[in-house]
């Protein structure tokens, strides 16, 4: 599911996408893409939740994207291994 919302006092051309995702199992997470100042570069914030309850949110510098590079990775994060990781890394720690 994706929505624009256009970020307000900004130009109603830069606006956020937001992304429901199912990353794996009862682990689910509203994906916010936002612009920055600087042409191809975005904040993309991970809010996750696991069966319901709030795990925690993190968030990632994506430079050098255009806007549809930025929207592709945002809408498939589960397919991007290497954020999965860090992702992984986050909730649960890097544990043997």
């Amino acid at each position: 599911m994706t929505k624009n919302i256009t970020l307000a006092g900004s130009n109603p051309e830069i606006t956020s996408s937001h992304y429901l995702l199912q990353l794996e199992g009862k682990l689910r997470a509203i994906i916010e893409l936002k612009p920055t100042s600087e042409s191809d570069n975005w904040l993309l914030f991970v809010h996750m939740s696991y069966d319901g309850d709030t795990a925690g949110t993190t968030s990632f510098n994506l430079y050098g994207y255009s806007r549809d590079e930025a929207e592709t990775l945002a809408a498939n994060l589960k397919d991007n291994a290497f954020l999965m990781k860090e992702i992984d890394d986050y909730l649960w720690g890097e544990s043997d």
